[in-house]
């Protein structure tokens, strides 16, 4: 496996976003060098430019230099973000017959409005599968029947009915057994699979740099259950990692046996 280290805080709407750029690099201190890339990420916010995406414009130039690595990477790649959308670009990886697993506390499916952006990362999912055409030209838009989010806890009704609506099979954090996901990813009918964590999906006594603490999440052994059942059986063809945000190098610390472990149980499954 390859590793793309993917620092982006821009996509966040969270006033402490600026610690997941330390969060992608206290990762990245664990990972092989020789198979580890960091990709650079714009020093400033960036500019909405009228869409309905908050620091459009940086979420777009990090979108477009993660696609470029994964275009030539010679093995599945891993992003080590980041925000929750620093993976956008890595999605050139879903093409037909792949399915498109979010393991994450959030849907990711915040609607789209230009009179009120909103962060990339609560849009994730939207911007995958249901984007205006000229947000994201050269990425692949995402069949939703080919989507699975799992793990997902206090979400709205309005996002839940939205993903109703368009067919994405969800599963709350109760729901989400690993049968349950596996069932689910071999309804799609895919015989890959790009898998996507956000470390929200976690609860917060297992990794303590959340940015924005959900109670009643997975602990870790939960997190690799559903690591390994979306890939049971289907070829992994990229993954991602999002949402590390510690406080400070010392609580880095503390928390990077869990995320190693989901790492680890990624990059067995793109073995397989």
């Amino acid at each position: 496996m390859q590793f793309l280290v993917v620092g982006q805080w821009q996509g966040s709407a969270s006033s402490r976003a600026m610690r997941l750029g330390d969060g992608a690099q206290a990762v990245a201190a664990d990972l092989p060098r020789a198979a580890t890339t960091v990709v650079d990420v714009p020093a400033g916010a960036g500019d909405r430019l009228e869409t309905a995406v908050a620091r459009y414009t940086s979420v777009r130039s990090v979108a477009e230099r993660v696609a470029e690595e994964v275009g030539v990477a010679s093995e599945p790649v891993l992003v080590v973000g980041g925000d929750g959308s620093s993976m956008l670009g890595a999605t050139v990886l879903v093409r037909p017959g792949t399915a498109f697993v979010r393991i994450a506390g959030s849907s990711g499916y915040r609607a789209l409005n230009r009179a009120q952006p909103v962060a990339a990362e609560t849009a994730v999912l939207r911007l995958l599968v249901d984007r205006p055409d000229d947000l994201f030209p050269d990425l692949p838009v995402v069949d939703p029947a080919a989507v699975v989010v799992a793990g997902i806890r206090g979400t709205e009704d309005a996002e839940l009915a939205a993903l109703d609506r368009i067919g994405i099979t969800h599963l709350d954090v109760d729901a989400a057994t690993p049968d349950a996901l596996d069932t689910a990813v071999t309804a799609t009918g895919a015989d890959a699979v790009f898998v996507h964590v956000d470390l929200d999906v976690l609860d917060p006594s297992e990794v303590d740099g959340l940015l924005e603490p959900v109670p009643f999440g997975l602990d870790a052994a939960a997190l690799v259950a559903q690591i390994q059942a979306a890939t049971r059986g289907r070829r992994l063809v990229g993954a991602a990692l999002t949402g590390f945000a510690p406080v400070d190098p010392e609580r880095a610390v503390d928390d990077l046996g869990v995320i190693l472990r989901a790492v680890g149980a990624l990059t067995t499954a793109s073995r397989a």
